[in-house]
């Protein structure tokens, strides 16, 4: 079986889907040296790949600069897997190439274009136009589809009215448990106090203001000095977690930090109190998993797909409710003996998502949709 992954969304700065790529091509072609894999990957100055994954004697790489999702893969790819042989295809995203008669599996991760236009700017007002588009045909014309979360797997039954649901395989993302925690004190960024940490880009469907409103309850209702680091890239023109900062005062207690280098994030990890992921809106929750592999306390939404993520290992709260945040926050920073307690639930919560599983859950998927065609 010859299988082509389409890798050319996997950038220098690592996001979730460049995440994803690099975990599932680290174990798959262990699995079955008989399963061939061409890679498709950006020009190497480009791309997020580490260069060990095209070591594997059953992996090809073959060049893609194609920056993007971008109207040119509709053209490109169908004449492209033809040309290589392709048995199947893979496509880590919503947006399945057209005209592709490759059987084809799709990853979706999420639909927040889809159910929340209240989180998108006017540009991505229009992107979520070509996602609800794209999506209805992925949704249509893909052999299987992965979902990375039971919750989008009914967010796509409840947009598609798929006939068929078990088209759908539920595939939870992973981690490298054994991957080498960093610890020293050589951190280009250090933080006095202790800090509250929140990962991801600022979006607004993160609730990042709900984050921050709910350190001003800290503040004010429980007398604590805890600090807040806000660690991801700035998204488009959107500035209110900035101005809300201002606003309330809290300045001098909030760090706001650009992009992290994985290096750096690990420090940041390893040095917080307690990680919080208030999102309205998680097709999976990446950091919840971090914060799980340094064993910290985890406070997320009980909404979407974070309660599935998280189970016992961490507190759930209302995301429309700063005081419930700042409640929850609280318990655990004040109380070390439950603060023990959720890092050990961590340490074991967190051996359940292991890439290992997913490139076998993967390689099944492949199975079931180009078996016939093999």
């Amino acid at each position: 079986m010859h299988i082509v992954i389409d890798a050319h969304l996997a950038v220098k700065q690592i996001d979730g889907v460049t995440r994803y790529l690099i975990g599932l091509l680290s174990e798959l072609p262990k699995i079955d040296n008989r399963v061939k894999y061409t890679i498709l990957e950006l020009p190497k100055a480009k791309s997020g790949l580490p260069k060990y994954i095209f070591d594997f004697p059953n992996v090809d790489r073959y060049e893609l600069n194609l920056m993007g999702p971008s109207l040119k893969q509709h053209f490109i790819l169908p004449g492209l897997l033809k040309k290589l042989k392709a048995d199947g295809y893979h496509h880590p995203q919503f947006d399945m190439p057209r005209f592709v008669n490759t059987p084809t599996v799709v990853t979706v991760h999420d639909l927040k274009y889809v159910f929340h236009h209240e989180f998108l700017s006017k540009r991505s007002k229009l992107k979520s136009l070509y996602a609800r588009q794209s999506l209805k045909y992925s949704i249509r014309t893909a052999a299987k589809i992965i979902a990375v979360s039971q919750n989008t797997k009914n967010d796509i039954l409840r947009f598609s009215n798929l006939a068929k649901p078990d088209k759908i395989n539920v595939v939870y993302h992973g981690i490298d448990c054994k991957k080498p925690i960093l610890k020293g004190d050589k951190v280009s960024r250090v933080f006095q106090n202790d800090y509250i940490l929140f990962v991801g880009t600022r979006r607004p469907h993160k609730n990042i203001e709900g984050l921050i409103k709910a350190l001003a309850v800290l503040k004010s209702q429980y007398n604590s000095n805890i600090n807040l680091v806000i660690a991801g890239k700035s998204y488009s023109d959107y500035q209110e977690p900035e101005n809300l900062a201002i606003a309330l005062g809290l300045q001098e207690s909030i760090h706001f930090v650009d992009f992290v280098p994985d290096e750096e994030l690990v420090h940041l990890y390893d040095s917080a109190k307690v990680v919080v992921l208030p999102s309205f809106y998680e097709g999976f929750g990446f950091p919840v998993l971090e914060a799980m592999l340094h064993k910290k306390p985890v406070v997320a939404s009980n909404v979407t797909s974070l309660p599935e993520v998280v189970g016992d290992a961490g507190l759930l709260v209302e995301p429309n409710n700063p005081n419930d945040i700042a409640n929850k926050i609280f318990q655990i920073i004040s109380n070390d003996k439950l603060q023990q307690e959720l890092s050990k639930k961590a340490e074991e919560r967190v051996k359940k998502f292991l890439w290992k599983g997913v490139a076998q859950l993967t390689l099944r998927t492949y199975q079931e949709a180009f078996s016939k065609n093999t």
